[in-house]
C-alpha cells in the first residue's frame, strides 16, 4: 500500500534478499552524497527493534525478529563514504495512543532512539502528513490533531541536535531546510534561500522563496523515481526517462536547492534493476554535461573589484573560498570572458558565495559574435543565483561571454563562474499519431535532430529530417531515431507501428463523447465501457483481413478498472477468447493476435474487469489487419 493504515501485521515484513549494500553501492555509483531511510512510515511500522511499540522489525520473520534495518543502512553508508539520514513520521495510524498526550513521549523516544544509537545523522525528516483515519489499535476512526503544537518539535529538535549538532531538520516548526512546495522535482527559476517564517503554508510561496525573508530556509526538492514513494510492480513501466530525470537535475540543483531523489524497494528488499540502470544512465549524462569547463583558459575582466583579494579571475578557481566582489555601492556590475577561440557554449554555472548571503535577483548573459554583443536566448528568467545557477540554453558559438549583473543587494561576491557545450541528449524520439492521423516525434534535446523512415527500414543519417507534424492516414511502420548533427551520433531506434487510421472506420459503439480518447495516443486519456454494454464495436470502411487487435490499459496512476477478459468477434463470429493475466501488475499494452479471419464488423467485448469492476476503462484501442 502507499499509506498503510497501520492494521497490516508486522508477520507480513520479510523482504527475503535485502539488501542494504546494494542500495548503497548503487547512490555512490550514481554520485549521491547521502542516504535518508524512512524509518517509520505513517502506518507506524519501525525498521529498528524499538522498546517503544510491537509493531516493529523484532516482531517479523525478518532475520528471525533479530534484524534492525536501520542499524544495516547506517552501517553500509559509513562504510562506503555516504552521510545518513533519518525519516521519522510523526503521524502513527497503528498506535492506540496517537491524538493523546502519552503518544508524544512515545514518538520522543523514538527520536532520542534513533538520535542516540546510530551514528553521526546529517538530516532528520519531519512528514508533514498529520491526522485522519487509522487503525488506531482497532479504533478504526479518524483523528486530528494541532501539529505545531501537538508534537512539542522544540524539544525534539533539543535531542536531536544533543548528538548531531549539524542535522539539517525538514519539517515541522524547527525546521533548517523547507519543502519546495511540490513533489515533482522542480524548485523555482526564482530561488531564493530566505522565507518569512509566516507564510510557510503557500506552496506556490515555498517554490520560489522570498528576497525580503528573516530566516535562513533553502529549498530541498523530493521526488521518486517512480510515479509514487512505495514499490508497485505495476509501475516497472513507468520509471522516470532518462530525459525527465535531467530536466529534474537542472531545475532542482540548477536551481538553488537540495535533491533528494526516492528511490522505492522492491519487495524483495532490492532496488530494481531497472531503476539502478536508469539513474546510473542519469549520472553519466550529468557529469558529461559538466565535465569540460570552457572558460579555465579564458582571459577574465571584471568592471569593477573591491581589491586584489577579490580579483575578478577568482571566478575560475575551484576554491569556493575564493571569489570576485564589486566595490560597494555600484548598481551595475558584470565579468566578462573572452575565449581563445571561436566556442560552441549551451551550459553557464554561477555560484555566489553563500557566507556573505544571498544577493543577486536578475542577470543577463550575452555573446560577442561577428564584431557585436547579442543576447543569449533562454528559455526562463534570469533571475536568482544562490548557492548554484546553471543556465541551459540552445548551442551558440560566441567569441566572448558577458554576464551582467543587473540588480542585487548587498554585496556582489561570485565565487564559480564555468561554461559549458554539453552533448545532445540522444534518448530515442517519441512518435504519437492523433485522433485526426497528424503524426509528431519529438527528442529530448533541441540541438539534435530526428530521422526517421516510414517503410520499416533503419533509419540513418540521410533519413527523411523531421520537421512538423505531418498527416499519415495509413498503416504504417515509423522508425525514428535521435542525431546529433555535429558528430554523427545517433539514439537507439524508436518504432511505432500503427494500424489502420480513424479515417477506414467508424465507432459504432460506445456512442459516447469521449470515444475519441481511444484514438488519440495519449494513455492518461481514457473512455469508460458502458457498464450493461461493454464493448467496442468498429465497422471498418470496406473488407479486410483482421488479425488481431491493442489495447492499452488506462496509465493514470493506482488506474484499476482494466480489462481482464475478453471475446473478439469479427462479423458476429467468435474468433478470439483470452485473458489479460497479469494486466494489474503489468498495465502496458497488450497486443493480441489470432488467425486472420476476413471481415468487415470488430467486436471487442470486455467479459470481466480487474478487482471486479462494473465499468472499465480504454485508454488506447485499434485493429491490427494483414
Amino acid at each position: 500500500m502507499e499509506w498503510g493504515y497501520g492494521n497490516t501485521p508486522a508477520s507480513t515484513f520479510n523482504p527475503v534478499e535485502l539488501d542494504c549494500e546494494q542500495w548503497v553501492q548503487t547512490f555512490k555509483a550514481c554520485g549521491m552524497k547521502a542516504v535518508i531511510l524512512t524509518a517509520k512510515h505513517h502506518d507506524g511500522f519501525c525498521l529498528w527493534p524499538t522498546k517503544t511499540t510491537d509493531y516493529n522489525i523484532s516482531n517479523s520473520p525478518y532475520k528471525d525478529g533479530k534484524g534492525d534495518m536501520v542499524k544495516e543502512l547506517s552501517d553500509a553508508c559509513r562504510k562506503h563514504g555516504l552521510k545518513f539520514g533519518l525519516y521519522l513520521s510523526p503521524w502513527d495510524r497503528n498506535n492506540a495512543e496517537y491524538g493523546r498526550e502519552s503518544y508524544v513521549e512515545t514518538y520522543h523516544k523514538q527520536i532520542e532512539e534513533l538520535a542516540t544509537n546510530y551514528g553521526e545523522l546529517f538530516e532528520f525528516w519531519f512528514d508533514g502528513a498529520n491526522g485522519g483515519s487509522g487503525w488506531y489499535g482497532g479504533a478504526d476512526e479518524t483523528r486530528s490533531i494541532e501539529a505545531n503544537k501537538y508534537y512539542d518539535y522544540e524539544r525534539a529538535r533539543n535531542t536531536i541536535w544533543k548528538n548531531n549538532p549539524d542535522a539539517m531538520i525538514f519539517g515541522g516548526t524547527m525546521q533548517t531546510i523547507r519543502w519546495v512546495g511540490n513533489e515533482q522535482g522542480w524548485a523555482g527559476e526564482t530561488q531564493w534561500s530566505m522565507v518569512k517564517t509566516n507564510n510557510l503554508d503557500d506552496c506556490d510561496y515555498l517554490t520560489h522563496g522570498d528576497q525580503n525573508g528573516d530566516v535562513w530556509l533553502p529549498a530541498e526538492v523530493d521526488v521518486s523515481i517512480r510515479p509514487g514513494w512505495f514499490y508497485h510492480a505495476r509501475e516497472d513501466h513507468q520509471v522516470k526517462s532518462l530525459e525527465k530525470l535531467v530536466d529534474i537535475y537542472y531545475r532542482s540543483v540548477g536551481h538553488n536547492a537540495n535533491l533528494i531523489l526516492n528511490f522505492p524497494i522492491n519487495l524483495d528488499g532490492k532496488i530494481s534493476k531497472t531503476d539502478s540502470i536508469r539513474a546510473m544512465e542519469w549520472f553519466e549524462v550529468i557529469k558529461r554535461d559538466i565535465a569540460d569547463n570552457l572558460l579555465k583558459n579564458c582571459k577574465v575582466s571584471a568592471s569593477n573589484i573591491r581589491s586584489k583579494r577579490f580579483d575578478a579571475e577568482n571566478v575560475l578557481s575551484d576554491d569556493f573560498e575564493r571569489y570576485w566582489a564589486g566595490e560597494d555601492g555600484v548598481k551595475r556590475a558584470e565579468l566578462v570572458f573572452d575565449f581563445p577561440e571561436c566556442t560552441a557554449v549551451n551550459r553557464v554555472l554561477l555560484q555566489e558565495y553563500i557566507p556573505n548571503g544571498q544577493n543577486v535577483s536578475s542577470f543577463t548573459l550575452e555573446r560577442f559574435i561577428n564584431e557585436k554583443w547579442l543576447p543569449v536566448e533562454v528559455s526562463e528568467d534570469l533571475t536568482t543565483i544562490g548557492y548554484k545557477r546553471i543556465v541551459r540554453f540552445q548551442t551558440v558559438k560566441m567569441n566572448k561571454l558577458r554576464i551582467r549583473f543587473e540588480t542585487y543587494k548587498g554585496t556582489l561576491s561570485i565565487s564559480k563562474v564555468a561554461a559549458f557545450c554539453a552533448e545532445p541528449l540522444l534518448t530515442e524520439p517519441t512518435i504519437r499519431r492523433g485522433f485526426d492521423n497528424v503524426v509528431s516525434m519529438a527528442c529530448a534535446d533541441k540541438d539534435a535532430e530526428i530521422r526517421y523512415t516510414l517503410d520499416g527500414s533503419e533509419p540513418t543519417l540521410q533519413s527523411m529530417l523531421y520537421k512538423l507534424p505531418f498527416e499519415l492516414d495509413s498503416k504504417v511502420i515509423v522508425k525514428a531515431v535521435s542525431v546529433d548533427p555535429q558528430s554523427g551520433r545517433k539514439s537507439a531506434v524508436a518504432t511505432r507501428e500503427f494500424d489502420i487510421p480513424t479515417t477506414s472506420f467508424k465507432v459504432a459503439f460506445p456512442f459516447d463523447q469521449t470515444v475519441h480518447r481511444m484514438f488519440d495516443d495519449n494513455g492518461f486519456t481514457v473512455c469508460y465501457l458502458n457498464e450493461n454494454k461493454s464493448y467496442i464495436e468498429l465497422d471498418l470502411n470496406e473488407n479486410m483481413n483482421i488479425s488481431g487487435i491493442r489495447y492499452l490499459p488506462s496509465q493514470v496512476r493506482d488506474a484499476d478498472q482494466h480489462i481482464a477478459n475478453y471475446d473478439i468477434c469479427v462479423d458476429g463470429r467468435l474468433v478470439h477468447r483470452g485473458e489479460f493475466s497479469n494486466i494489474s501488475n503489468n498495465p502496458i499494452e497488450q497486443v493480441v493476435r489470432f488467425e486472420p479471419t476476413n471481415g468487415k464488423h470488430v467486436r471487442f467485448v470486455a467479459t470481466r474487469f480487474t478487482n471486479d469492476a462494473s465499468q472499465g476503462a480504454v485508454a488506447e484501442f485499434s485493429v491490427i489487419t494483414d
